[in-house]
Formats: C-alpha cells, sequence, structure tokens
C-alpha cells in the first residue's frame, strides 16, 4: 500500500512542468487544488496594500511581481480575468499566470489581459526559467512620427517560455515628412560697364589724367563675386587684363595700343546637388527598440561662380597720347539652393522580440498590426542665376585710335539642390531576433499585417515596410 502512494506522488511532481506552474489539478505535496500553496495572487477587484492571498489578493501586476520576487524563495504570481491596464518588467524566477475565474481555477471561458504602451511585457537579463503563461498581451497603437508597437521584448536573457499566450500588437505611425530646400539668394548682380577712352597728353590733350578704369565685379549673395574689369592702356602701352572672378573664371588680357581687350570667360555654373536615396523596407534594431528607415537628404547645390572682368583696351597715339577704353566687370555668381531633407521611416508593428536571448514560443497566437507609413522627401531648393558680365567702354569721337574694352563673364548659375529621399515604410513582422538571439515556435499562429507605404519624393520614393512571420529569425 506504501507503494502504492509513492507512485502517486512521483506522478504529481512529473507532471509540473515550471516551478510555480499549475500541474493541470494534480494534488501533490508542493500544490493545493493545483496551485502552489504559496502564490501572490492578483485581482482587478483586490487591493495593492492587501496581503496578496486568495482571499484577499492584490490589485496590479506590478505590486505582485515585486511580492513575488522579494520573498525565499520566490513566488509565482496568479491572475484573474480582466484587463489589467499597465506595462511589466518580469523578475527572475517569477512566473505569471493568467486565465483564472472567480474561484481561482482555470478556465478558458475568460481572459486575463495585459494592456499598455510598449514593451507592455520586458524580460532583461533573466537566466533562470521565467515563464508567462495564459494571459493576452496587447500594445496600443504607437503614438508620435514613426513610432513603433512592440507587446513582448526579451533581452539578453535565457529560459524565457511564452505559453498560451496571445499577442496582439497595434500600429506603427507614419514618419515625418523632410523639409523642403531653400531656394538660391537673390541672382548675381550684373557687372558695371567699363569707362570709355579718353585723351591724355600735355598741354591742349589734357582730358583725364586719371585714365579709364575698369568696371567693378558684379556683387554676388553667395560670395562668389566678378572679377574687376581691366584699366585702359596709354599711348603704346598695352590695356591690364581683367582679375578672375571668385570660383577661377579667368579675366580677359588687355589689348595691345589700339586694339581692343578680350572678353572675360564666363562662370562656371554650379553643380547640382545629389538627390537622396529613400529609406528601405526595415531599419534597425537597437537594444530592442526599432529605428526606422529614414531617407537621406539631398544635397546641397553649388554656387556658380563669379565671370572674368573684360581686358582693358590699349591705348591710342594719333593726335594726342590717349586711353583707350576699360574692361566690363565680370557678372556675380548666382546661388545653389539647398537639398530638401529625407522623410521619416514609419514605425513599425512587433509581437515579440528577442535581442541576445532564447526563447520558446509555443501553443500561441501573434498578431501583428500595420507599419506606419514613410515620410515624404523634401523638394529640392531652387538656384539664383548669375549676373551678366557687363560691357566694356568704348571709344568716342574725341578719342577714337584706342582699343575698346572687353566685356566681362556673365556670371554661372547656381546649381539646384537634390530632392529628399522618402522614408522607409514600418515593417510588419509577428516575431524579431537581434543578435544572436533563437526563438523556438511550436504549434504557435504568426499573422502579421501590412507593411507601411513608402514616402513620396521627386527623388527617390521610399519602399514598402516588410512583412513577415519571422524577421532575422532562423527556421
Amino acid at each position: 500500500m506504501r507503494g502504492a502512494l509513492l507512485l502517486v506522488t512521483l506522478v504529481g511532481c512529473a507532471a509540473a512542468k515550471n516551478p510555480g506552474e499549475p500541474d493541470s489539478g494534480t494534488v501533490g505535496p508542493d500544490t493545493c487544488d493545483g496551485l502552489p500553496c504559496d502564490a501572490v495572487y492578483v485581482s482587478m477587484a483586490g487591493s495593492d496594500i492587501a496581503m496578496g492571498s486568495k482571499e484577499a489578493p492584490v490589485q496590479t501586476l506590478a505590486t505582485a511581481i515585486l511580492r513575488a520576487s522579494s520573498s525565499s524563495p520566490k513566488k509565482a504570481v496568479f491572475v484573474r480575468f480582466g484587463v489589467y491596464k499597465e506595462s511589466i518588467s518580469m523578475a527572475a524566477g517569477v512566473g505569471i499566470y493568467g486565465g483564472f475565474d472567480e474561484g481561482w481555477k482555470r478556465n478558458p471561458a475568460v481572459t486575463t489581459e495585459i494592456s499598455g504602451m510598449s514593451p507592455v511585457v520586458t524580460f532583461d537579463s533573466i537566466e533562470v526559467a521565467t515563464p508567462l503563461d495564459g494571459v493576452t498581451v496587447r500594445s496600443a497603437d504607437a503614438t508620435g512620427m514613426g513610432g513603433s508597437s512592440y507587446a513582448v521584448v526579451v533581452k539578453s536573457s535565457r529560459n524565457i517560455e511564452l505559453k498560451g499566450v496571445t499577442i496582439i500588437a497595434g500600429a506603427g505611425t507614419a514618419g515625418a515628412n523632410g523639409i523642403d530646400g531653400v531656394d538660391g539668394m537673390a541672382a548675381g548682380a550684373n557687372g558695371p560697364q567699363g569707362e570709355p577712352g579718353c585723351e591724355q597728353d600735355s598741354g591742349s590733350c589734357s582730358k583725364c589724367p586719371n585714365g579709364s578704369l575698369g568696371g567693378a565685379g558684379g556683387f554676388s549673395f553667395c560670395g562668389r563675386t566678378g572679377g574687376n574689369g581691366g584699366n585702359s592702356g596709354l599711348g603704346v602701352n598695352t590695356g591690364q587684363p581683367g582679375t578672375a572672378g571668385v570660383g577661377g573664371a579667368p579675366g580677359g588680357g588687355g589689348g595691345p595700343s589700339g586694339q581692343n581687350g578680350v572678353n572675360g570667360t564666363a562662370g562656371a555654373a554650379g553643380a547640382v546637388g545629389a538627390a537622396g536615396v529613400g529609406g528601405g523596407s526595415v531599419g534597425m534594431f537597437s537594444g530592442g527598440m526599432y529605428m526606422p528607415a529614414n531617407g537621406t537628404n539631398g544635397g546641397d547645390g553649388g554656387d556658380g561662380g563669379g565671370g572674368g572682368g573684360g581686358g582693358g583696351g590699349g591705348g591710342g597715339t594719333s593726335g594726342c597720347d590717349s586711353y583707350g577704353s576699360s574692361g566690363g566687370g565680370g557678372g556675380g555668381g548666382g546661388c545653389g539652393g539647398t537639398g530638401g531633407t529625407g522623410g521619416g521611416g514609419g514605425g513599425g508593428s512587433f509581437g515579440v522580440i528577442a535581442v541576445d536571448s532564447a526563447i520558446s514560443l509555443r501553443s500561441s497566437k501573434v498578431t501583428v498590426g500595420r507599419g506606419g507609413s514613410g515620410g515624404r522627401g523634401g523638394t529640392a531648393g531652387g538656384a539664383s542665376i548669375g549676373g551678366l558680365g557687363g560691357p566694356g567702354g568704348f571709344h568716342t569721337t574725341t578719342q577714337d585710335d584706342g582699343g575698346n574694352g572687353g566685356t566681362g563673364g556673365r556670371g554661372g548659375d547656381g546649381g539646384v539642390g537634390g530632392h529628399g529621399g522618402g522614408g522607409g515604410g514600418g515593417p510588419s513582422a509577428a516575431v524579431v531576433c537581434v543578435g544572436s538571439a533563437t526563438i523556438g515556435v511550436s504549434q504557435t499562429t504568426l499573422i502579421f499585417g501590412d507593411g507601411g507605404i513608402g514616402g513620396a519624393s521627386p527623388g527617390d520614393t521610399g519602399r514598402v515596410g516588410a512583412v513577415t512571420e519571422k524577421l532575422n529569425c532562423t527556421p
């Protein structure tokens, strides 16, 4: 007879699956009507100043976990039906079991739901067996721009079992729109005209003792001023060359005696800004948090170069010695537009995220929502145009033997900026593995939602968010 009693006892012990887990009604020395005798009980009708017994349960999971983890040995936590609006952090060795009715019996007709902001349930740096059993975990829709919804996040943990759980993740939110680029400042100023030639000698020929001065370079709002026109030559002398515009466009050479100065060179146009790249279908994870796939910024357009100044005309020798006419100033360069910024990536919807952890997910169901749309890429800013080069000075009836000044070179137009890339749409993934994480899935249904739409852009549009049962998890 004593042998029969020993057999019953061993069968009862073998039925237990985790420390503190109900053993399906088997009555043994470590159970009280199928439940651990030493546990913390939770009911929505309870009070957090109560003892946590069946007769006097606490009201919140956070209080129950604190009580259970502070005891030695640690206790289990048993939760009646209802919706518990809180986000919790699991404690090592403290299992949470839901689905209990008013009589503290597990009843498939009732539901224990944990509903809160993301992440609703967190396991962090746990090495001992710590089950989550018989509960529904529901994360709210994300808030803010590019926000994600996470139901369960497990970090740097082992021996984690999710059994008989229903996980429902909310939707991710749309990424922020990129900012449009700014147009280049006002157009470059035109270069002034060179001065006309004049007679210069002794006595009655003395007309312009200072000679004929070249036109100043045209102003540029982005510092790309045109080159100065060259001063004229006197008599047998050659006119002076025009100076280079800012940006390198050379000035025209001065003309020999009696000949015209050479025109200045036009300034180079500013480079067009590179277009930004649209965000991809999946961003990155950092410490269990999703970093959306943002579009990249468009590049700024380059500023146009200032035009070179025109060369001064050579002097004249017929009758009285004379100054030739001077060169016109180069036009100021136009300014480039700035690039549009990239659109923000959409947030994702994730059921279980495991980071460098080992998880067992069995007899459960995971359903995730829609990823957020990517933000629009910013439109590039337009460019301003370069100024015209000033005409060279020309001789008059009183001075007709000197050379005319060369025309200043036109200022280069600024380059337009690049369009920002559209943000990538947020992914929808039932389970996610990050780093060395593994998730064993058995007798479990994984249901993903829709990926977020990629953000629009005049350049590169963002990609549609990825949709998958398992993201980065090996089968």
